[in-house]
Formats: structure tokens, sequence, C-alpha cells
């Protein structure tokens, strides 16, 4: 038992039961499991209940939730591990986890690999569907490099965690947290996949159709963000890495998009999102924070079109 295993939530307790309650079919045990929260309602009462879980309530926003999880682990734990909570993880992933930083010192963090993804596919995937997916994915000995680590398994040496936190000023969803964090840990080790375990991500909404406008501020705010802290190390990298290929996606979506990713993505609320955002970043205004007040002035809702 050398893993503490943190969970952000909010407002899903019924999934987030059912990735507690899976973590159980691990071959090894976690030394605890720490719930994240805003608020106890964001929880059931028998989830609180389970063996090794530890509830702990702070301020909202997944940075902040990690930050404030990871703070909650037991002294002496030599690993973390950042899980979403509507993930499903291969039986021997915290075994094969540890059994690979154990043996290779100099990986700092490491994923393990997809072996399915709701979000990808336009659809949220059941949980009977997503554990099928991780017993059957063909998974691989060894490593590889890895540019970001996988936000929905990040699993990382405890003592990184002492001199990288999450950064706090990616709010709401935190847009590319998992790759800020990743792109700043690789100064003391390697970021790689795991190739030898595999995860599934259902990939659960927490609204039927999602709020597209603030995806969509994200995703110009947040890396012209991580460029100007020298993360993305140019504006060139900036343009075609990140910006442009968000805006493909918006209007490719908005103009031609089928079932099921027009149902389930917001793709004219994310081109808003978009817009907003550059003519922001023309008025020298653009920042993450801007984002929280245009969800509640009502830019954040969907309108369902």
């Amino acid at each position: 038992m050398k893993t503490c295993v943190v969970i952000s939530s909010l407002n899903r307790a019924e999934i987030l039961h059912e990735t507690v309650q899976s973590l159980q079919k691990q071959t090894i045990a976690p030394v605890a499991v720490i719930l994240s929260l805003c608020d106890a309602a964001s929880v059931l009462p028998e989830t609180a209940q389970l063996p090794l879980v530890r509830v702990v309530l702070g301020g909202q926003g997944l940075t902040k939730q990690r930050n404030h999880g990871a703070q909650a682990a037991p002294a002496g734990t030599p690993y973390v591990l950042f899980l979403d909570d509507d993930t499903e993880l291969a039986p021997e992933y915290l075994e094969r986890m540890e059994g690979l930083l154990d043996q290779y010192p100099e990986i700092v963090v490491a994923s393990g690999v997809s072996a399915a993804d709701g979000l990808r596919l336009g659809r949220a995937l059941t949980r009977d569907q997503a554990e099928a997916a991780t017993r059957k994915y063909p998974c691989e000995s060894g490593t590889e490099h890895a540019e970001g680590a996988y936000g929905c398994n990040m699993f990382v040496r405890k003592s990184i965690l002492e001199q990288v936190r999450f950064d706090e000023g990616l709010p709401r969803e935190g847009w590319l947290e998992d790759y800020d964090f990743s792109v700043r840990c690789r100064q003391f080790g390697s970021v790689v996949w795991n190739r030898g375990t595999c995860v599934a991500h259902l990939g659960v909404q927490r609204l039927a159709r999602e709020r597209g406008f603030p995806v969509g501020y994200s995703q110009i705010a947040n890396p012209y963000y991580l460029w100007r802290k020298q993360v993305i190390p140019s504006f060139g990298r900036l343009i075609f890495k990140f910006w442009f290929p968000a805006l493909r996606v918006s209007l490719q979506g908005t103009l031609h998009g089928k079932p099921p990713w027009n149902v389930t993505f917001d793709y004219r609320g994310r081109l808003r999102g978009n817009i907003q955002a550059l003519t922001d970043a023309a008025r020298l205004k653009l920042a993450p924070s801007r984002i929280v007040a245009f969800t509640k002035d009502g830019h954040g809702v969907s309108n369902g079109t």
C-alpha cells in the first residue's frame, strides 16, 4: 500500500460512488482514497463510509481541489494518483504503476493508456462498457514519452508535489491543467505513458449537453496564459498547436456536426466562446479568470441549439 488516490468531484455523487467502489477491484489496495469536494452534497453517505475513504471540503475548481486533496495524503505516502470521478481502472493499474515508479526513479509522472473515452466517442460509456474495455485492451510492456499526462489519471511521485502544484489561476474545469502540470514536472524527471496498464474514461457530462461558451473561452484563454508564463514556449506554437485546432473543431462542429457529437457538444457555444476570447485578446483583456464572470452572467448556459 503505497498510493493515495485523490478524486475531485462536483455534483456527481452517484458516478463518484461507482468510481470509488471500482477501486476495490484493484489487485493491491491504495493507502487512502481522498475525495476532494466543494460541499457535502457532492458525496453519498454510503460513499463516505467505504473503506479507506476520507472526505475533504474546500474551494471549487479542479486545480484547487486537486491541491487540497494532495495536502490530505497520509505522511510518508510515496505516490499520489489524481483520478477523475468518472473513470474505470484496469484491475492491475495500481500494481503496475507502483512497480514502474519503484523500478525507475527518474519517472515522476505516469498515465495509463486509454482503453476507451466517452468524450471521444461522443457518448458516455456505461460502467459495464468501461470495465469491459479495460479488461479487453491489449496492454504492452514498457513506456513512451508523454508531452502531457492524461488528465483523468495522473500517477505522481508525492515528493514532486512539494515543488509543483496545480495552477489555481486556471479556474473551473481547468482546461489544460494536466498539460501545464506535466510540463512543469519535467524539470524534475520524465513524464510517460505506462503501456502496461490502461484506463477507461466514461465521459459523463454534468449536464445532458455541455455549456459550450466557457469551454470555448478556456480553449483560447488558458493556452494564452500558459504561453505568458512560458509553459508553451513560443507564440507560433500557441497559434498552431492550440488556437487553430480549437477554432477548426468549433467551426466544423457548428457547420457540419452530426449525432452523437452535436447532441453532446455545444459547438455553437464553443465558437462564441472562442470569438469572445479572441476579442478579449485584441483588447488586451484575455485571462482565464474572466470565465468565472461570464459564467455568472449567463454566457455559460447552453442555448440548446
